[in-house]
């Protein structure tokens, strides 16, 4: 018997693809956020049905698709780090099957701008 018979005959289940975990997008590093914009952060994410831990932050001063393309996500927020093909914010974008919303880095969200980015999350997560 071949060693390719052999994993063929061992693993004939099917097999799924992991889902991606959603990519926040931070303009500055996690330790200079204070205690209240991490809470704002966490409430956001708990509003969608995520946690701290089902996202995956990473910090960028602004991004492209080729720049994350590596980490696969197919969600995006990004929070102060615009998107260099777009001049778009607070709105739910699709770009190349990746789900993107770019709004203002979490310290300079008004309410105002809170509205309107829980607008483009509804819509990202059809809420």
């Amino acid at each position: 018997m071949s060693q390719s018979s052999v994993i063929e005959s061992l693993y004939q289940e099917e097999l799924y693809q992991i889902p991606s975990r959603m990519l926040i997008i931070l303009s500055r590093p996690w330790e200079e956020h204070t205690e209240d914009e991490r809470t704002v952060l966490t409430k956001m994410l708990a509003a969608v049905k995520l946690s701290m831990a089902s996202v995956q932050i990473v910090i960028h001063n602004d991004f492209t698709l080729d720049i994350i393309a590596p980490l696969a996500p197919t969600k995006v927020l990004a929070l102060g780090a615009p998107l260099r093909s777009s001049d778009k914010v607070y709105e739910h974008l699709s770009m190349n099957g990746v789900s993107i919303i770019v709004a203002d880095a979490i310290h300079k969200l008004d309410d105002v701008k809170k509205k309107n980015l829980w607008i483009a999350l509804k819509q990202m997560f059809g809420i």
